[in-house]
């Protein structure tokens, strides 16, 4: 039985619940939100595609700012001496395992789709190169080209990144020892105006690479997120006021509504709202006591599973429906999300159970498979041990 002081140490786990909510709007967006959203930009309503489409959209963003709190949190407080080494190593074990097993699995999803069957969902995948020097290339993460067996993957790419730029934030955060909020103001928005100008220079001299007008989800859409990465490690670093929290989640807000459809800048608005909700969520107990509830933490610890397969499963149930339906039609759409979000949850659990959950610490929910089989572990009887 996990005792308290060990779950304590280890994890926050109402920040498992802010995880769990962000696996759940990245789903979202890939199952219905995303189509709801272009439905209504077709429709003459671009402005309220938009806020639909970034919301559910904001679950990586919200992920990117987590990476920051959750990974740097004792190395920038002096509570874990960093080595370099070492931290690259726990990292590769800890991301890998998961990552590999759900490459294979979208692979060999798209080798069905290639060779089954021709039907009207088959002429997507005719330029998805599946040779072994391909599969090879995408199992390094880092991705030059954008061309994904799973298109989800491409914000992995992006946190791993930020895992290659942290002993620099390490070095750069930890000789920093007050909070001085003149200097916070100064560094986030030379981080927000700095990738505002890389944002341009890229556009307009390497559009091969990078551009404003259409997504090539690629590793260099990094420097649309750096102010994520930047808020998630000043969280990490030190324990802000509530008015902060107020100022960034209204900054956010108005990022948000009056960035008009510039995507970059309306993630940069996510940003600082979610960064300004986890310091409520340090702060304020009533709040913790909404994110950490079992469930809350049995999504979240499974939610890298989650992220990593769902979008192969719904590749997956899509082709299955299409031998079934002539066309994209009404029945088509209900089929393909309603069995396609139920199946994508079945093999996250399935992931996590033989895989992830062997390489990640800290778990207290690892024993419960099925959700309700969460009543029968020992923290939901003791529920000091989470808080």
């Amino acid at each position: 039985m996990i005792n308290k002081q060990e779950a304590s140490r280890e994890r926050f786990h109402f920040l498992d619940g802010l995880r769990g909510i962000a696996s759940l709007l990245v789903v979202l967006h890939h199952s219905v939100s995303g189509a709801i959203g272009g439905g209504l930009i077709n429709a003459g309503y671009p402005y309220l595609g938009n806020l639909l489409i970034y919301f559910t959209q904001s679950g990586v963003v919200l992920f990117f700012v987590l990476s920051g709190v959750v990974l740097l949190r004792p190395y920038v407080r002096g509570e874990r001496k960093f080595k370099t080494v070492n931290y690259f190593i726990r990292r590769a074990r800890r991301i890998f395992p998961p990552f590999l097993a759900a490459l294979v699995f979208g692979y060999l999803v798209i080798l069905l789709i290639k060779y089954g069957p021709t039907t009207f969902y088959s002429p997507i995948w005719n330029w998805v190169d599946i040779s072994f020097p391909e599969l090879l290339r995408q199992a390094l993460i880092i991705n030059h080209s954008g061309i994904y067996f799973n298109l989800a993957w491409w914000s992995l790419q992006i946190e791993a990144i930020f895992y290659i730029l942290v002993p620099a934030f390490v070095f750069l955060f930890s000789i920093s020892k007050q909070l001085n909020y003149i200097r916070v103001f100064a560094v986030l928005a030379g981080t927000l105006i700095g990738s505002y100008l890389l944002q341009g220079f890229a556009d307009q001299y390497f559009q091969h690479l990078y551009s404003k007008q259409y997504a090539t989800l690629n590793m260099y859409r990094f420097i649309d997120y750096p102010l994520s990465f930047v808020l998630g490690v000043y969280l990490a670093r030190f324990d802000f006021d509530l008015w902060f929290g107020r100022v960034l989640c209204i900054a956010g807000i108005g990022f948000i509504l009056f960035s008009g459809t510039y995507g970059p800048l309306i993630n940069s608005g996510y940003s600082m709202l979610y960064a300004g909700i986890m310091i409520f969520a340090f702060k304020e107990q009533w709040l913790q006591r909404i994110l950490d509830k079992p469930i809350m933490i049995w999504i979240g610890e499974r939610s890298y599973s989650l992220f990593l397969i769902h979008f192969s499963v719904f590749y997956l149930v899509d082709y299955i429906c299409s031998m079934i339906f002539a066309d994209r039609n009404i029945y088509y759409g209900i089929a393909t999300r309603s069995f396609g979000v139920l199946l994508a949850f079945i093999m996250a659990l399935l992931l996590f159970h033989f895989v992830e959950r062997r390489q990640a610490k800290g778990l207290i929910t690892d024993k419960a498979f099925w959700p309700w089989q969460i009543k029968k572990l020992p923290f939901v009887k003791d529920k000091s041990i989470i808080r």
